[in-house]
């Protein structure tokens, strides 16, 4: 009585888990699953037994293997990622800029899949917003600083180097990364 019970068991748990083989496999259950479509066709099925690996012996005809990940896009052709450099002026010295202008950095970002970024630093008349203040743009701040979006809203924030190397952040900051490789803001 208890062996038919098991194998009533098994049979059902086949049949309605049968997408799921590693379920059946991992109850013990020797079976060859082959359950029916809506349609009326069947689909193929492999035998699953204890030890087998349920997902490589059922065949699914639906179901793509391996699965296609719709959040991966295929690599660029050239295979590279990384961005373009192309500085006018030094944001950190302003060397490169008339009295009046400031350098700032920015991003002009790729419009095609395959395209790069480019991290371009410019000279465009300073602005006159202080650290910490708040902006909306990077020409808004003083030379030396430039406009990010913080958990306290857009401000002007103290440019640095993230290597480490001068000009650090005052006492208290810290160097943070930003979209800009070569930039850090001090927060």
């Amino acid at each position: 009585m208890l062996s038919r019970r098991v194998s009533v068991f098994c049979s059902s748990l086949l049949r309605t888990a049968a997408w799921l083989g590693a379920i059946a496999a991992s109850a013990g259950c020797a079976a060859s699953v082959s359950p029916d479509r809506s349609d009326g066709s069947s689909i193929d099925g492999g035998a699953i037994g204890p030890g087998a690996d349920a997902s490589r012996d059922v065949r699914f005809r639906d179901v793509p293997d391996p699965l296609p990940d719709a959040f991966r896009e295929p690599p660029c052709p050239d295979g590279s990622t990384d961005g373009v450099r192309m500085y006018e002026c030094d944001p950190f010295t302003n060397r490169g800029c008339a009295s009046g202008m400031a350098c700032y950095p920015f991003i002009e970002y790729p419009m095609g899949r395959c395209a790069r970024e480019i991290y371009r630093a410019t000279c465009i008349p300073a602005g006159t917003q202080p650290v910490g203040a708040p902006c909306e743009g990077s020409n808004a701040c003083v030379a030396g600083s430039s406009c990010f979006a913080t958990g306290a809203g857009t401000r002007c924030l103290r440019l640095c180097r993230l290597d480490g190397a001068e000009p650090r952040c005052p006492r208290g900051s810290v160097c943070e990364p930003t979209d800009l490789p070569d930039f850090g803001a001090c927060d």
